[in-house]
């Protein structure tokens, strides 16, 4: 698969869905990949997708799986999967892993602070 934006892929500025034409950009990485451990019987239950900041601040979306030794993500960026805590990556809002409609906000990680401060 390529990175592409969504406007490339779909002429829409945002577009979630499958990859087209073997292009994406990171949420639709994240929903390839969730699709896929579906497919090969992982439960829906332990897998939910995270808006996160990356390392430069920007927006990006990631498949966090839930094992029995904690939460791992699923990430474009990196060539490994890793616990989310050694992402580098500030956690916004997460779907919730048992009702995939319900969101909540996270704020986990490196900056999560500055969003707290009143």
């Amino acid at each position: 698969m390529k990175p592409a934006e969504d406007r490339a892929t779909s002429g829409k500025s945002e577009n979630w869905t499958l990859p087209i034409n073997n292009r994406g950009d990171c949420e639709d990485y994240a929903l390839l990949k969730m699709k896929t451990l579906l497919d090969i019987g992982f439960p829906t239950s332990k897998l939910a997708l995270s808006v996160a900041l990356d390392r430069n601040g920007g927006n990006h979306l990631v498949l966090i799986a839930r094992l029995k030794s904690g939460d791992y993500v699923l990430d474009n960026l990196a060539y490994s999967v890793k616990p989310w805590q050694r992402t580098g990556y500030t956690f916004l809002a997460s779907q919730n892993f048992n009702r995939k409609a319900a969101w909540q906000v996270t704020l986990a990680g490196p900056r999560a602070a500055q969003f707290t401060k009143g």
